[in-house]
């Protein structure tokens, strides 16, 4: 897999320890990436980590002379699942991020741990994407790759945060099925069916917010394959999902 690239279709898990990094492939074209642990130990030969960043670069198809990411997907905003999102982000064009409201609470709520600097620019990110997508809306037009974002789950402080105004069409919900993924339209080949975060959960601790999804990819035979993500929900909230 090191050598070769990414598979035709599938997932690639890669070795970074603890937290996730899942590269979804649905076809040559679109990759969707879910969190990233990019570690800096990954450099060292003797190590088995992935310099993940490294091997994206390498790896994803190249879209007028760069690398292009169709959607980045970040759960929750732990460093061992967002560490290494600045450098993707500079090196990689990102046509579309999905992120939960829980990462607005972060700079609202003094009890929790404060965010790392690649989940502070993952947020400062997703603001931009907002803005441009409030100022593509005002001209009646859709936000251009590498502007889009969708956020995914409720929030009861939704009017005191960035993304309040946004359509619903730029929104998602437990229960929601998805398909498109940065403009282009995979239904039939690609759904990701959204479990959590559940609305009860709003304000619960950050693992307990984590999006978590059923991706399905299906084959021209009509095979299925199917992978969850669940983030860092607890077994409780797992169970309440398989219920």
């Amino acid at each position: 897999m090191q050598s070769e690239g990414l598979p035709a279709r599938g997932a690639v898990y890669w070795p970074v320890g603890t937290g996730d990094s899942t590269t979804v492939v649905i076809d040559d074209e679109i990759v969707m990436q879910v969190d990233l642990h990019d570690l800096a130990k990954a450099s060292d030969e003797k190590d088995p980590a992935i310099a993940v960043v490294d091997r994206l670069v390498e790896v994803l198809p190249v879209v007028d002379g760069m690398p292009y990411l169709a959607t980045f997907v970040l759960t929750h905003i732990d460093m061992d699942h967002c560490l290494g999102f600045a450098d993707l982000l500079e090196r990689v064009r990102i046509g579309e991020l999905w992120s939960t409201p829980r990462m607005w609470r972060e700079y609202v709520d003094e009890n929790v741990e404060e965010p790392c600097s690649d989940a502070v620019a993952f947020r400062e990110e997703s603001e931009r994407r907002i803005q441009a997508t409030y100022a593509a809306v005002a001209q009646g037009v859709e936000p251009a790759s590498g502007d889009r974002i969708r956020v995914v789950g409720y929030d009861s402080d939704r009017d005191s945060h960035a993304y309040a105004d946004l359509p619903d069409r730029y929104l998602a919900w437990p229960g929601t099925s998805l398909s498109v993924l940065d403009g282009h339209d995979r239904a039939g080949v690609f759904e990701a069916f959204i479990h959590a975060p559940f609305k009860e959960d709003a304000a619960a601790a950050r693992n307990e917010t984590s999006l978590s999804m059923q991706v399905t990819l299906t084959e021209e035979s009509g095979v299925d394959g199917k992978l969850l993500l669940f983030g860092d929900l607890a077994y409780d909230t797992i169970m309440k999902i398989f219920k």
